[in-house]
């Protein structure tokens, strides 16, 4: 290579190191920090696991080149976007602090939006699990007109109508306690697990156009105050189509109590690389339910991979059962002013 040749090609190398120094950082903050501002910031914000790989590589580019500015500022872009995942997830699996005793049971969960041909698929992935709950978002009309044949040992438990492939079911082994819907933003179903009680909720959320951003948000809402108004603990499983630091889920944890649980798994787009794909569909459940072994299915042509998981709860202690007891004080005198 000649001397011209070498000076231009080390100068493009420079203004695509000054590009990407100028450029990468940009992205970051204003999908952190403007968010909560206008929807499409808030979907920029969804590729912190990209940002996070993609830091690192050109970290270990520009220490090849020795470019030691570079390098520094990609490392803390890849360490800042690590710490904003692991701000909502777990990077690994975490080792349990509930009793041996703990009661648990285990989902199976999927979008099956593009499974319409894929009956024969959808009853081996059934006949090989042992879920004890199962919960399909997106369900094509189709499939669910087979149902009999493809749910094998799982009875229906609550479902959606829909004509157009967007309905929602759950099905489970053994029969739940009760069931309804969360006006419009999904289903739930009640469940005794050992000595506990919890509510099982099912939503499916597609926030990512201008004019269904603030139908999601209102969606998320809802699903707030459901959360927040239940008497027993709620396990809430879908396909949420954001990650969980994004502002769309905000209130979850702001509102109703409730986070992701278990280690992040990258299941959208399903036909793409691990390292191109986003976490969409999450586990959230209140204080004191945990989620492990939380982990992807195989693809089987949808354009989502399911999640299995196993919930765990403590069982409840009651030393002493209040509503037997026999007041001994009548309620006109707890009811005095106090001295």
């Amino acid at each position: 290579m000649g001397y011209l040749a070498k000076r231009k090609s080390e100068e493009r190398e420079r203004w695509l190191l000054i590009g990407l120094l100028m450029l990468l950082p940009s992205v970051t903050l204003l999908g952190t920090l403007g968010r909560s501002l206008d929807w499409q910031m808030d979907y920029l914000g969804e590729f912190k696991v990209q940002g996070a790989m993609l830091g690192a590589v050109l970290c270990l580019w520009c220490l090849f080149k020795k470019h030691w500015y570079g390098a520094s500022l990609f490392f803390a872009l890849a360490v800042l976007n690590v710490a904003l995942v692991s701000s909502q997830y777990h990077l690994t699996e975490r080792p349990s602090v509930l009793p041996e005793n703990a009661h648990s049971f285990k989902i199976l969960y999927q979008d099956l939006k593009g499974a319409d041909k894929e009956a024969d698929a959808v009853r081996n992935v059934l006949d090989s699990s042992d879920a004890d709950v199962v919960l399909w978002t997106n369900v094509p009309v189709d499939l669910y007109r087979n149902l009999n044949e493809i749910k094998g040992a799982y009875s229906l438990q609550n479902q959606t109508l829909d004509k157009h492939g967007k309905m929602m079911l759950i099905m489970a082994r053994v029969p739940s306690t009760a069931r309804g819907e969360i006006n419009g933003a999904g289903l739930w179903v009640s469940r005794v697990v050992g000595t506990r009680k919890l509510t099982l909720a099912l939503t499916s959320l597609d926030p990512w156009a201008e004019d269904k951003y603030d139908d999601a948000l209102e969606k998320v809402a809802r699903l707030s105050e459901f959360s927040r108004n239940r008497d027993e603990p709620v396990v809430l499983v879908g396909g949420f189509g954001a990650a969980g630091w994004s502002w769309l889920l905000n209130s979850l944890e702001t509102e109703a109590g409730l986070s992701p649980k278990g280690k992040v798994v990258l299941t959208y787009p399903a036909n793409l690389p691990v390292f191109l794909r986003r976490p969409t569909d999450h586990v959230y459940t209140h204080p004191g339910i945990e989620v492990s072994d939380l982990e992807t299915t195989p693809d089987i042509g949808t354009k989502h991979l399911g999640l299995t998981a196993t919930v765990r709860i403590a069982p409840e202690i009651r030393e002493v059962e209040f509503y037997d007891l026999t007041p001994v004080i009548s309620e006109e005198e707890l009811l005095q002013d106090p001295l």
